[in-house]
């Protein structure tokens, strides 16, 4: 006989705290489905089926199939808090998928007050309270205390998912705005700074303009790192409730949908007129409020002990149950309660627990007639069973698609290489003609450089000849003169000496 395996329904288990924190030193060899789930079928030795998905038809129709025709156990494992507009408010989630009832023979809760909602749903002995195996740690080691001087650090986070329809997040934004406002107005509280965390999803950051925490690295810091940098936390209905509180931070839930909770806390705003009471009191937190929280979080969270060790319990034992009932052909049977080390009572289902008064605006929970029912049952059972054929003929298709869009990528990707090459021929052309005009260009300033050097040279000789002409001038003009007083002299002394002939020849 094959030694018993846990099946994991999650092929990203190995990312998910709420397996990786109790998988790898499991006493049972657990493996990850990695096929498609629907279509799965357990093998021999399967010892155990997990998992945490229980909404999605792909994993229902599964556990169905393994619940009503194998003697294999199944273990389903709450991830978190209950939360009431997930359970009953959730539009992206069939009426009914949450625990109601569960398909499965074991549910691991995370505390006494979720196995007693979850039991009272029709759910009589499925509920294991083990707690969250991933939160050992956080009871395991020592946290930064609250800080009693300086600014007063508080935290303001809203839920992975802090809406699931329209009118839902716009109480969501409209309780962030409400707090925003405040401390826009005002910065302080009971006299002291306020240094404010804003920890927001579904792109509440951007829309309302408030910005991200980050270390000095620049990067996002993680959630328990905000919990412990804070000296208390508000959030909307969240499993860091649970976080915050096992840190001892005063911890507020923040709820404008005013819905019923699962968990309660010390401190609630639900309006506006909240808001400023609630922030006297997390900054001062009245010593019987600390102790309510500390209280709470018992019957929310179980941390007496290891939830890791409970874990490895209830799957060893649960197996160990599968094996005898397969080797006598016997039927399943579990025992209401298999973990005995804190004593709970075993809440049963509430006589008044009726679907059809549960739905009543949907017409599936107020169909009573059980032949029609079936008929109903069969055909979407039969209309589920086609669509894994559509969706795989869908995913042929969309293959194929995909070799053709590929095939005209590379097609217009060679056209834009060629492109490419014809760019860089005529750029390379470009660029030699430039050189070249550059060249020429370069040649002729040479030449007017030394044309214009001769024209200089020549101008030069000119002025230097025009110099010496009028120099010349000059001294023609001298001469000139010169002679004609040289000229006058002779006709002077010609004239003398005429005279003197004449005086001579009258004496």
């Amino acid at each position: 006989m094959p030694t018993p395996k846990a099946y994991i329904l999650n092929p990203y288990a190995n990312e998910n705290t709420n397996y990786s924190s109790w998988m790898s030193d499991c006493p049972v060899e657990c493996k990850l489905v990695e096929t498609a789930i629907h279509t799965w079928e357990p093998p021999d030795d399967t010892g155990i089926v997990i998992t945490h998905m229980h909404y999605r038809w792909d994993e229902i129709s599964a556990l169905r199939r393994i619940y009503e025709s194998t003697k294999i156990p199944i273990l389903i494992l709450a991830d978190g808090i209950l939360e009431y507009r997930n359970t009953w408010q959730n539009p992206t989630i069939a009426d009914g998928s949450i625990f109601q009832p569960m398909i499965g023979h074991k549910l691991a809760c995370i505390g006494n007050s979720q196995a007693r909602h979850i039991e009272s749903w029709g759910n009589d002995g499925k509920c294991e309270v083990t707690g969250l195996p991933r939160f050992d740690s956080v009871f395991d080691s020592e946290y930064l205390p609250i800080q009693k001087d300086g600014p007063f650090r508080l935290l303001i986070a809203t839920a992975n998912s802090p809406a699931f329809d329209a009118a839902q997040r716009n109480h969501v934004v409209q309780s962030i705005q409400a707090l925003q406002q405040r401390f826009e107005k005002n910065q302080q509280i009971n006299g002291r700074d306020v240094e404010v965390t804003w920890r927001l999803t579904d792109g509440l950051h951007e829309e309302l303009n408030l910005p991200r925490r980050r270390d000095q690295s620049d990067r996002p810091h993680t959630l328990s790192d905000m919990v412990e940098l804070s000296d208390a936390v508000i959030t909307t209905p969240s499993t860091l409730y649970l976080d915050s509180v096992t840190k001892n931070r005063p911890t507020a839930i923040l709820d404008f949908n005013n819905t019923p909770a699962y968990v309660n806390s010390a401190w609630t705003i639900s309006a506006p007129l909240h808001i400023n009471d609630v922030l006297k009191e997390l900054e001062n937190p009245p010593p019987p409020k600390l102790f309510y929280q500390q209280t709470a979080l018992r019957d929310h969270l179980e941390h007496r002990g290891s939830a890791k060790q409970r874990m490895h319990q209830l799957i060893e034992t649960m197996v160990g149950i599968g094996v005898k009932a397969r080797a006598s052909n016997e039927s399943l049977h579990f025992p209401k309660k298999i973990l005995q080390t804190n004593r709970r009572e075993i809440q049963t289902t509430e006589t008044n627990w009726d679907t059809h008064c549960l739905y009543p605006n949907n017409p599936v929970f107020q169909n009573t007639q059980v032949t029609r029912l079936q008929q109903e049952l069969n055909q979407a059972i039969a209309r589920l069973n086609q669509l894994p054929n559509e969706l795989q003929k869908k995913r042929e298709q969309l293959q194929k698609k995909r070799e053709h869009i590929e095939k005209q990528k590379q097609e217009i990707q060679q056209i834009i290489e060629s492109k490419k090459k014809n760019i860089e021929i005529k750029d390379t052309f470009i660029d030699n003609l430039v050189e070249q005009m550059d060249e020429l260009l370069k040649r002729k300033a040479e030449i007017i450089q030394r044309k214009n050097a001769h024209i200089e040279s020549l101008s030069a000789m000119f002025s230097e000849a025009n110099a010496e002409l009028k120099s010349s001038r000059a001294n023609y003009a001298d001469q000139a003169i010169k002679l004609n007083d040289l000229k006058q002299q002779i006709e002077q002394f010609a004239a003398a000496i005429c005279n003197e002939d004449l005086q001579k020849r009258a004496a």
